[in-house]
Protein backbone atom coordinates (compact mmCIF):
# COMPACT_ATOMS: atom_id res chain seq x y z
CA UNK A 1 0.00 0.00 0.00
CA UNK A 2 1.41 3.59 -0.94
CA UNK A 3 0.63 7.04 0.96
CA UNK A 4 -1.34 8.57 -1.92
CA UNK A 5 -4.71 8.33 0.01
CA UNK A 6 -3.26 11.04 2.31
CA UNK A 7 -3.17 12.90 -0.77
CA UNK A 8 -6.59 13.19 -1.23
CA UNK A 9 -9.30 15.50 0.17
CA UNK A 10 -10.92 14.82 3.25
CA UNK A 11 -13.98 13.12 1.60
CA UNK A 12 -11.43 11.09 0.17
CA UNK A 13 -9.39 9.88 3.27
CA UNK A 14 -12.45 9.34 5.03
CA UNK A 15 -13.39 7.32 2.76
CA UNK A 16 -10.13 5.18 2.36
CA UNK A 17 -10.47 4.92 6.74
CA UNK A 18 -13.13 3.26 6.67
CA UNK A 19 -12.78 1.10 3.86
CA UNK A 20 -9.43 0.13 5.95
CA UNK A 21 -11.44 -0.08 9.41
CA UNK A 22 -13.72 -2.48 7.78
CA UNK A 23 -10.69 -4.48 5.67
CA UNK A 24 -9.11 -4.66 9.63
CA UNK A 25 -12.47 -6.12 11.46
CA UNK A 26 -12.85 -8.22 8.26
CA UNK A 27 -10.00 -9.88 9.00
CA UNK A 28 -10.50 -10.54 12.79
CA UNK A 29 -13.45 -12.08 11.45
CA UNK A 30 -12.03 -14.72 9.40
CA UNK A 31 -9.58 -15.79 11.62
CA UNK A 32 -10.18 -19.55 11.75
CA UNK A 33 -8.31 -19.57 14.99
CA UNK A 34 -10.26 -20.91 17.85
CA UNK A 35 -9.76 -19.00 21.02
CA UNK A 36 -7.82 -21.22 23.65
CA UNK A 37 -10.12 -20.82 26.47
CA UNK A 38 -13.98 -20.87 25.66
CA UNK A 39 -16.14 -17.90 26.87
CA UNK A 40 -18.33 -18.23 30.14
CA UNK A 41 -21.29 -17.58 27.49
CA UNK A 42 -20.41 -20.50 25.35
CA UNK A 43 -19.95 -23.01 28.61
CA UNK A 44 -23.48 -21.54 30.09
CA UNK A 45 -24.86 -22.30 26.81
CA UNK A 46 -24.09 -25.34 26.19
CA UNK A 47 -24.98 -26.08 29.67
CA UNK A 48 -28.38 -24.39 29.36
CA UNK A 49 -29.12 -26.05 25.80
CA UNK A 50 -27.86 -29.45 26.52
CA UNK A 51 -25.03 -29.12 23.77
CA UNK A 52 -22.08 -30.69 23.67
CA UNK A 53 -19.61 -28.35 26.25
CA UNK A 54 -16.68 -27.11 24.35
CA UNK A 55 -13.49 -28.63 24.38
CA UNK A 56 -10.67 -26.17 26.35
CA UNK A 57 -12.38 -25.45 28.93
CA UNK A 58 -9.83 -25.19 32.24
CA UNK A 59 -11.64 -26.12 35.89
CA UNK A 60 -11.64 -22.99 37.82
CA UNK A 61 -13.84 -21.55 40.75
CA UNK A 62 -16.01 -19.77 38.10
CA UNK A 63 -16.61 -23.04 36.11
CA UNK A 64 -17.59 -24.55 39.25
CA UNK A 65 -19.84 -21.71 40.06
CA UNK A 66 -21.87 -22.20 36.64
CA UNK A 67 -22.10 -25.79 36.75
CA UNK A 68 -23.36 -25.56 40.33
CA UNK A 69 -25.72 -23.13 39.18
CA UNK A 70 -26.89 -25.25 35.85
CA UNK A 71 -27.11 -28.26 38.16
CA UNK A 72 -30.10 -29.77 39.89
CA UNK A 73 -27.79 -31.46 42.04
CA UNK A 74 -24.16 -30.81 43.24
CA UNK A 75 -22.43 -33.76 44.70
CA UNK A 76 -19.20 -31.72 47.08
CA UNK A 77 -15.69 -32.80 47.47
CA UNK A 78 -15.50 -36.39 49.46
CA UNK A 79 -12.93 -37.04 51.80
CA UNK A 80 -10.61 -39.60 51.13
CA UNK A 81 -11.56 -41.44 54.74
CA UNK A 82 -14.84 -42.25 53.46
CA UNK A 83 -14.34 -43.48 50.19
CA UNK A 84 -15.54 -47.20 50.50
CA UNK A 85 -13.50 -50.02 49.23
CA UNK A 86 -16.31 -52.18 47.59
CA UNK A 87 -17.82 -49.57 45.47
CA UNK A 88 -18.21 -45.63 45.40
CA UNK A 89 -21.08 -43.93 47.30
CA UNK A 90 -21.96 -40.06 47.16
CA UNK A 91 -24.54 -38.26 48.83
CA UNK A 92 -26.13 -34.72 48.12
CA UNK A 93 -29.16 -32.68 48.69
CA UNK A 94 -31.42 -33.95 46.29
CA UNK A 95 -29.76 -36.97 45.22
CA UNK A 96 -27.21 -39.81 45.94
CA UNK A 97 -25.03 -41.54 43.37
CA UNK A 98 -23.59 -45.38 43.94
CA UNK A 99 -21.37 -47.30 42.09
CA UNK A 100 -21.41 -51.02 42.80
CA UNK A 101 -19.35 -53.90 40.84
CA UNK A 102 -21.67 -56.52 38.74
CA UNK A 103 -21.82 -59.74 40.58
CA UNK A 104 -23.03 -61.14 36.69
CA UNK A 105 -20.92 -59.43 34.84
CA UNK A 106 -17.26 -59.52 35.63
CA UNK A 107 -15.14 -56.42 34.33
CA UNK A 108 -18.38 -53.88 34.74
CA UNK A 109 -20.43 -51.81 37.54
CA UNK A 110 -23.57 -50.75 37.79
CA UNK A 111 -23.76 -46.55 38.34
CA UNK A 112 -26.77 -46.20 40.70
CA UNK A 113 -28.08 -42.68 40.74
CA UNK A 114 -31.45 -42.03 42.58
CA UNK A 115 -33.30 -38.64 43.21
CA UNK A 116 -35.01 -37.84 46.58
CA UNK A 117 -38.01 -36.19 44.04
CA UNK A 118 -39.00 -39.16 41.70
CA UNK A 119 -40.07 -36.54 39.41
CA UNK A 120 -36.83 -34.94 38.89
CA UNK A 121 -34.55 -35.55 36.30
CA UNK A 122 -31.12 -34.71 34.79
CA UNK A 123 -29.55 -35.62 30.82
CA UNK A 124 -25.75 -35.45 31.56
CA UNK A 125 -23.35 -35.98 34.50
CA UNK A 126 -20.43 -34.17 34.61
CA UNK A 127 -17.68 -35.14 36.72
CA UNK A 128 -14.51 -32.15 37.18
CA UNK A 129 -11.52 -33.04 38.90
CA UNK A 130 -8.51 -30.48 39.34
CA UNK A 131 -6.57 -29.75 36.13
CA UNK A 132 -8.74 -32.03 33.70
CA UNK A 133 -11.34 -30.79 31.36
CA UNK A 134 -15.06 -31.83 32.60
CA UNK A 135 -15.90 -35.17 31.72
CA UNK A 136 -18.99 -35.73 30.65
CA UNK A 137 -21.18 -39.02 30.94
CA UNK A 138 -24.55 -38.94 28.89
CA UNK A 139 -27.64 -40.14 31.16
CA UNK A 140 -31.05 -41.98 30.46
CA UNK A 141 -34.12 -40.26 31.41
CA UNK A 142 -34.64 -41.85 35.26
CA UNK A 143 -37.61 -43.98 36.21
CA UNK A 144 -39.68 -43.49 38.99
CA UNK A 145 -36.60 -41.16 40.28
CA UNK A 146 -33.61 -43.84 39.41
CA UNK A 147 -30.90 -44.27 37.31
CA UNK A 148 -29.06 -47.39 36.24
CA UNK A 149 -26.51 -47.84 34.09
CA UNK A 150 -24.31 -50.97 33.45
CA UNK A 151 -20.76 -49.59 32.79
CA UNK A 152 -17.63 -51.13 31.91
CA UNK A 153 -14.75 -51.12 34.59
CA UNK A 154 -12.62 -49.34 32.17
CA UNK A 155 -14.75 -46.20 31.60
CA UNK A 156 -13.25 -43.01 32.57
CA UNK A 157 -16.69 -42.04 34.31
CA UNK A 158 -15.89 -44.73 36.83
CA UNK A 159 -12.37 -43.37 37.22
CA UNK A 160 -13.47 -39.60 37.63
CA UNK A 161 -15.94 -41.03 39.92
CA UNK A 162 -13.11 -42.73 42.28
CA UNK A 163 -11.83 -39.36 42.50
CA UNK A 164 -12.33 -38.14 46.13
CA UNK A 165 -11.49 -34.50 44.99
CA UNK A 166 -13.87 -34.42 42.08
CA UNK A 167 -16.65 -32.35 41.72
CA UNK A 168 -20.05 -33.61 40.30
CA UNK A 169 -23.03 -32.02 38.65
CA UNK A 170 -26.12 -33.71 37.72
CA UNK A 171 -27.51 -31.34 34.59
Amino acid sequence: MTDRWRDLEDDGRRTAETIFSALDVARGLTDCRAPSRPSVSAIWSALATGRALPGGIVPDADLDALLADAASVAFPRQAAAATPQDGIDRHADGARLRVVPSLGAPGQSYLAISFDDPTATASRLIAVGDGAEPLVFALPPPVDGMVQILVDNSDPILVALADADARLYLV
